[in-house]
């Protein structure tokens, strides 16, 4: 009788993991990959960063990978890895709300943090020029979300 049960424990793990292994590979995946700035975005961003340096989009971008990911998420949704695990959730950083904000008040939060979130400062490791290039890459992110309500 229990080698039956351990049997069936045993077949019910094992077509657990095929189930898990064929359900990941079977679907796409877009949160490993982090969208260039802009490229294949045919919508218009709400704030114009048409003259803003391309290396500078790009630098942020890779900051934002580093320090901000994780809890944003790749499109900026603020659907990340650590979203689900704090409390208030991460700001959705396309929405208007934050779009409509201006560059010093963007590059005041991403400096010092935001009271009464999980949002920390970040001026202790990253340099004044690499905080505004996050603030550049932020901009970007409105693309993203126009492009995806489109969907």
């Amino acid at each position: 009788m229990l080698s039956q049960a351990a049997a069936y424990v045993v077949s019910g793990v094992a077509a657990a993991v095929l189930l898990a292994t064929a359900a990941t590979w079977a679907v796409p995946d877009d949160n490993h990959v982090i969208p260039s700035p802009g490229v294949g975005d045919p919508a218009m961003p709400v704030n114009d960063v048409s003259g803003a340096d391309p290396r500078v989009i790009e630098r942020g971008r890779v900051y934002y990978a580093q320090i901000c990911l994780s809890c944003h998420g790749v499109r900026g949704d603020g659907q990340g890895e650590w979203a689900f695990r704090v409390i208030p959730r991460p700001a959705d950083l396309r929405a208007l709300r934050t779009q409509s904000r201006s560059d010093e008040e963007l590059f005041s939060i991403i400096s010092e943090g935001l009271v009464g979130t999980p949002m920390i400062g970040w001026k202790k490791q990253l340099s004044e020029s690499q905080r505004r290039q996050v603030v550049s890459y932020l901009r970007t992110l409105a693309m993203t979300k126009a492009v995806v309500n489109e969907q």
